[in-house]
């Protein structure tokens, strides 16, 4: 079933952070930011701005320091 997101006007920075993380917590993947003075425009826009959270990966690096600084 789809659903219409309700909207949110964003006050300042903080709301919107508050806000995005709220929807983070709640299993969603992020919000759309619109810029209210560009026009509904089909397809992508300039006045749409996606605010997700970035996978990060977790590495570790296995090498010998001295060897990689030494000069060739």
């Amino acid at each position: 079933m789809i659903e219409v997101a309700p909207k949110e006007e964003c006050n300042d920075m903080t709301h919107m952070e508050v806000f995005f993380q709220d929807v983070v917590d709640k299993g969603g993947e992020g919000i759309i930011l619109r810029d209210p003075r560009c026009p509904y425009e089909p397809g992508r826009s300039r006045g749409f701005l996606k605010h997700k959270v970035c996978s990060s990966f977790a590495f570790s690096i296995f090498a010998n320091l001295p060897f990689l600084l030494k000069e060739i």
